[in-house]
């Protein structure tokens, strides 16, 4: 009796565990509130994917994350803020530092298309070049990737955790949410 109410509440919290995940899957799309991810920087931030620009530092993110594909407007991502970690350079595996950390406001898509190294996440491949799941490209437009860099390093790898986007002086909801809606299928 003892050993099928325990196989009970396991099978009970696996579906549990299952719908939480699916909430921050859909579509196919990945989003999670935290985990690894590689950091890079781009300009020409003034037109973004998400249809809004945003004071502070703002940031792209990878399509697979992103929640919609190029032209389609709007993903979940829109409007998220999240504190991202610089921890070692996929380039100069010597470096030790020093990192920083800021807060990003997510207001841009970094496509697939075009760039496969960094932002090639798809749901049969989940990982980018570098072993990321996720990516952000930090805006030099807004200052975020000055304040983000070392001197001398255009390319980072570290984590990332969501916040709540006061921190940035901005607000809006945490993953999942229903936020924009995701769009389309995912890559």
């Amino acid at each position: 009796m003892k050993f099928t109410s325990s196989l009970s509440l396991l099978a009970g919290l696996a579906v549990a565990r299952a719908s939480v995940l699916e909430e921050r899957a859909t579509g196919g799309y990945i989003q999670n509130p935290s985990g690894a991810a590689s950091f890079t920087m781009y300009s020409g931030c003034g037109a973004p994917a998400c249809g809004k620009s945003a004071s502070g530092f703002t940031a792209a993110i990878n399509q697979l994350a992103f929640g919609s594909p190029p032209g389609l407007g709007a993903g979940d991502a829109c409007g998220r803020c999240f504190s991202v970690t610089g921890t070692a350079d996929p380039f100069s595996p010597a470096f030790t530092g020093p990192f920083h950390t800021i807060v990003v406001k997510v207001t841009d898509l970094c496509p697939v298309s075009g760039n496969q190294e960094w932002c090639g996440q798809s749901t049969s491949n989940q990982n980018n070049q570098h072993g990321k799941p996720f990516h952000f490209d930090i805006c030099e437009d807004t200052g975020g990737s000055s304040a983000f860099f070392p001197s001398g390093h255009g390319a980072l790898t570290g984590t990332f955790t969501e916040v709540s986007c006061s921190q940035c002086g901005e607000t809006a909801g945490n993953w999942p949410a229903v936020g924009c809606g995701n769009k389309g299928t995912a890559p």
